[in-house]
């Protein structure tokens, strides 16, 4: 209720004049009219603050749903770049295990090489030990040889010479 409804049926006092004690009157035609002419007026001026209030909230929630609209729409533009990067992120993966598979075959590669290596050094020093040992035992042997020759052949004497001259 509005003040000047409450102030227009307000209880004048406890005296023989408030409002229970008000003797009522006939009311005209005139009067009637006017009153029921005052309380649509009032009732129209409600209803359109209420359509204006209901208009306010529907223009409040179109513009909150365009809102929603637009951050969905973000959102989603967003997650699809957000899946663009994570299919970059995977690939990225798959490549890395690629490169991991293909590394550790390059190091058994490796480890197998420096085997065939170690094993051709290996055989060198292995052939070069035994080649070098005919090569002492030849030498030995032709040594060995040599001194043996040398004690079977005597050295020559010298041989005695008749002299051609006579004593005297």
């Amino acid at each position: 209720m509005e003040i000047r409804e409450v102030n227009q049926y307000a209880v004048r006092g406890m005296s023989g004049t408030g409002r229970d004690k008000q003797t009522m009157g006939a009311i005209s035609r005139e009067e009637f009219d006017a009153k029921i002419e005052t309380i649509e007026t009032r009732m129209d001026g409600r209803v359109a603050e209420m359509r204006a209030d209901i208009r306010g909230f529907l223009a409040a929630q179109a513009e909150r749903d365009k809102a929603y609209l637009e951050r969905e729409k973000t959102q989603q533009e967003r997650d699809k770049r957000y899946d663009l990067m994570w299919a970059g992120v995977q690939k990225i993966a798959d490549d890395s295990r690629e490169a991991i598979r293909q590394a550790s075959t390059v190091k058994a590669n490796y480890w197998a090489a420096t085997t065939v290596h170690f094993l051709g050094v290996a055989s060198l020093l292995v052939g070069a030990h035994f080649a070098n040992q005919a090569a002492v035992l030849t030498t030995i042997q032709t040594t060995l040889a040599a001194i043996q020759i040398g004690k079977e052949v005597a050295t020559p004497k010298p041989v005695e010479r008749p002299s051609t001259v006579q004593p005297q």
